[in-house]
């Protein structure tokens, strides 16, 4: 057997990289598929494989023909050479190339032993390396920085490393390198989009200017929070903390230069109370400690009225240079999962990128989304389903598909059925199907009639849901994106669901941005706001959250009315107040449905529907459930606080409980038993619902009955 090393041209193979063309992927398939040959390593820019010594002619010559077929190479030229780096006769090796240029390849291992590829700095060719090194080393780690994250996300970051790069030499050749240090950073950024990163990216170019010292790492940046959850009789001890590492690092600095560079605060909790007069002393104090390194302070991303203020307040002391860095889109965040991806040698089908947007937004549902790295942590998840995937049939497969990257969705929905067969398929909600029928119909119309400049105005395509809870108002929403991407109406058909007042900020002049970022994810899509009663109160309070999220929405239901799709939903009596006191959102939501209560009959049908979809079940299972549905009292049914099919579910849950747990006694497959169902209908939850009714008043004025 012989090792034979396929070297590709770096150049060339970046120009097809940025062509969407993966060169040695396609080589490394293309070998796999013989049988006769064993891939056996693989980095950026080149391929080990082992033969017969005796095949070594017939697969230059196959090599050949693949990269004329593929790639429109007539002849090596330059952009390949292929050459025999061992051979093994006798059970000795013997080299034919010579050892110093031979480029390393370095080889990795999956789970299951199988060679994958290795890293792309291997196989950097020699001369890139030199020319690479004569660059000034300012000018490598800022060329390294502005391509890392979230650096290369943020025009703000960008520009102000770019700045820094080029002033501070010329600082150092004006010896005046403090004017540098008695500047102070205002960075408005959320939870989760670099931060931390960004500060430490600054350290690693000071080092690089030589205003720090080296291999510092993450001993270059002290970061603290300032009075989050601080007890009255406490409230300034984090600032009296700040005030002593501000000390500390002076100091520091002086008997060693540069070893402490920079000091961030994060000051979010206290941005409308920086014109107290005790906070001003402790600025102070800060600003006296502060030449000798810089001083960051870090807000949310606030509104420029906010952030305008902050600055003014921190002016009145420092010498203030603000950046504001909004949140990544959701379209970077997926093309982020991608490049990650790709530089662990795995691609993206293109047509995989929606899913990964929508396990982006199932993350983003409970407000706990820590940007960058949560999308890592989905990466993780998608290459280990793909591990999994490969197991199963066998392979070790690196093309991630849609298929693939659904099967990691936490919901473990699959969205590639017909909408309006789902629709259909709904059990009850005979009036809402018509109605969305009829919707759809005329938001197309309307859109093919301006189309061709007939005078009609522009669709707004927002709705209204009303009902009580459990009728199906979010299922139907998440038909409706889909039916409007279908029919060409939406971009993409995802469903953005949130609560009312998940649009409102925790300080002031944060709510503006963050209801205007939800609604950028939802561009091309479905928002979805259960509970958006909530948002209105009504009682004429200015400091309400609330009336500045409706404003902040009713502007981008306006401005993007024919890309944006805005569904609020809730109660229907509620939902007429909040219209009825804002009539400018009144009259942008063109459209109303409302969702009856299910019928007795209806609910019993739900429940089969849960049971027959998952288990077997006797036939007394179905007497017992039309029993159970019977015997719902009706002011029960229609009262607005029966939650409808989520009581269902719940009832479903417990009764397939009891069921494992009997078959769990019994040894046996879970079947569900009518026993099953009546020690469900026992517990606490539903048995005091069979024997409830609505409290009637007592006197003059009691209901009939």
């Amino acid at each position: 057997m012989i090792s034979v090393k396929i070297d590709f041209d770096e150049g060339w193979v970046g120009e097809k990289r940025a062509q969407g063309v993966r060169v040695v992927r396609v080589i490394e398939k293309w070998i796999v598929a013989d049988k006769g040959l064993h891939m056996k390593a693989s980095s950026a820019n080149a391929v080990v494989v082992e033969l017969d010594e005796g095949r070594l002619a017939a697969f230059k010559d196959a090599l050949a023909k693949k990269m004329s077929d593929d790639f429109g190479v007539a002849s090596p030229n330059g952009v390949f050479s292929c050459s025999v780096t061992n051979a093994k006769s006798g059970g000795e090796a013997r080299q034919e190339a010579d050892p110093e240029e031979e480029e390393p390849v370095s080889v990795e291992t999956d789970e299951a032993g199988g060679e994958v590829s290795g890293p792309e700095q291997d196989a950097e060719k020699p001369a890139a390396k030199a020319q690479e090194a004569k660059k000034p080393r300012n000018e490598r780690i800022l060329a390294e920085l502005l391509d890392g994250v979230p650096i290369k996300y943020s025009r703000e970051l960008t520009d102000f490393l770019s700045e820094t790069a080029m002033v501070v030499p010329m600082l150092q050749r004006m010896s005046a390198v403090r004017s540098f240090w008695n500047q102070s950073l205002l960075v408005a950024i959320d939870d989760g989009y670099g931060m931390t990163d960004f500060l430490r990216s600054l350290g690693r170019l000071f080092s690089a200017l030589d205003i720090a010292k080296d291999g510092l790492g993450g001993r270059a940046v002290r970061e603290m929070r300032i009075g989050v959850g601080a007890h009255e009789t406490c409230l300034y001890e984090d600032w009296e903390k700040a005030v002593e590492t501000a000390r500390e690092m002076r100091r520091a600095n002086e008997r060693d230069a540069g070893s402490r560079p920079i000091l961030s605060l994060d000051v979010g909790a206290w941005q409308d109370k920086l014109l107290r007069a005790e906070v001003k002393a402790f600025l102070r104090k800060l600003n006296a400690n502060g030449d000798n390194f810089m001083l960051v302070f870090r807000i949310p991303f606030v509104e420029a009225r906010t952030m305008n203020a902050v600055a003014e307040a921190l002016g009145d002391i420092f010498s203030i240079r603000s950046l504001v860095v909004p949140p990544t889109p959701l379209g970077s965040l997926a093309a982020y999962a991608k490049e990650q991806l790709a530089k662990r040698d795995f691609s993206l089908a293109d047509d995989a990128i929606e899913n990964v947007e929508k396990m982006i937004i199932d993350e983003k549902r409970d407000d706990s989304f820590f940007g960058f790295r949560t999308v890592d942590k989905l990466v993780d998840k998608i290459i280990y389903g793909k591990a999994k995937e490969n197991c199963r049939v066998g392979k070790a497969d690196r093309d991630i598909s849609r298929s693939d990257v659904a099967a990691c969705a936490f919901d473990g929905e699959r969205q590639d059925g017909s909408p309006r067969r789902e629709l259909d398929d709904l059990i009850g909600l005979a009036s809402v199907k018509e109605k969305v029928s009829e919707i759809v119909a005329q938001i197309k119309t309307q859109k093919r009639l301006c189309a061709k400049g007939r005078r009609v105005r522009r669709p707004a395509i927002h709705m209204l849901f009303t009902g009580n809870p459990g009728t199906g108002k979010t299922t139907v929403a998440r038909i409706v994106a889909r039916l409007l991407r279908d029919e060409g109406i939406l971009r993409k058909g995802h469903l953005i669901e949130v609560r009312g007042r998940d649009l409102c900020g925790e300080y002031v002049g944060q709510t503006a941005p963050k209801t205007s970022a939800i609604c950028r994810d939802a561009y091309g899509s479905v928002l979805f706001i259960d509970e958006a009663y909530s948002l209105f109160r009504g009682d004429g309070n200015d400091r309400d959250y609330g009336r500045e999220a409706l404003d902040t929405l009713i502007a981008e239901m306006e401005n993007h009315r024919d890309d944006l799709c805005v569904i609020m939903a809730g109660y229907t009596d509620e939902m007429e107040t909040m219209l009825g006191g804002n009539s400018g959102l009144k009259s942008r939501i063109p459209f109303t449905v409302d969702f009856p209560n299910y019928t007795k009959e209806e609910l019993g049908r739900i429940f089969f529907s849960m049971v027959g979809d998952n288990f077997e079940y006797e036939k007394p299972l179905e007497k017992a459930v039309r029993t159970f549905f019977d015997g719902i009292p009706d002011d029960v049914m229609s009262d607005k606080g029966f939650s409808n099919a989520r009581f269902v579910r719940n009832l479903y849950e417990r009764t397939w409980g009891k069921a494992a747990y009997r078959s769990r006694l019994d040894d046996g497959e879970i079947k569900i038993l009518a026993s099953d169902l009546a020690g469900a209908a026992e517990e606490r939850e539903f048995k005091q619902l069979l024997e409830k009714t609505v409290r009637k008043p007592i006197g003059f004025g009691a209901w009939a009955g």
